[in-house]
């Protein structure tokens, strides 16, 4: 039963950290896309061979939003961080000796995946308020990028609750308000 336990433990700990490294390899591949590296480099014919079966599927089986930037990475590493907190905390049960409760740890990923899309999100509306103070360019790519994620939810909000005083757009701050909101809610599952 002992023997049976640390094996267990081993392995579970091995697909830890080859998702992990996955998931870096994805983040490499995402942020090279940017710059439209050379085809033929064998480092960016490793990055496509081992992410692009992934990111294929992804796209053909997920309905995303066309926006200027490619989300499927995005949406693989959403995907491999709620797997990869389950095998995190299945880890923690298994060195306290604990029984493994699974259906609370796959709820217990779910909510710290949900919260850490919440927390990027409000980052992302963050950067979009304060690069609307600078006037940027409208047809950088970045500029166009945060554009296309945020303004679906700004603009339902601005739609809902027409709010503008002195040409200060509050929809920024209420949307953050509601994500600290969900966040607060998210957390009391968790304890």
């Amino acid at each position: 039963m002992i023997g049976q336990g640390n094996s267990m433990l081993s392995l579970l700990t091995l697909l830890h950290y080859a998702i992990w490294l996955y998931m870096m390899v994805v983040i490499v591949r995402a942020l090279l896309s940017w710059v439209n590296p050379d085809p033929s480099n064998p480092v960016v014919i490793f990055l496509r061979r081992a992410t692009d079966p992934a990111l294929y599927f992804i796209r053909r089986n997920i309905p995303l939003p066309r926006t200027a930037v490619d989300v499927s990475p995005l949406i693989l590493l959403i995907g491999l961080m709620l797997v990869d907190t389950f095998i995190e905390l299945t880890l923690q049960n298994l060195r306290l000796h604990l029984p493994v409760n699974v259906a609370r740890n796959m709820l217990y990923a779910v909510v710290i995946a949900l919260l850490s899309i919440l927390r990027i999100y409000m980052f992302i509306i963050i950067i979009r308020a304060l690069i609307s103070w600078v006037n940027p360019d409208p047809y950088n790519f970045l500029v166009r990028a945060i554009y296309d994620i945020t303004e679906p939810v700004l603009y339902r909000v601005r739609r809902l609750l027409p709010i503008a005083g002195g040409g200060f757009d509050f929809s920024p701050i209420i949307v953050i308000i509601l994500i600290y909101a969900i966040s607060n809610l998210l957390t009391s599952i968790l304890h």
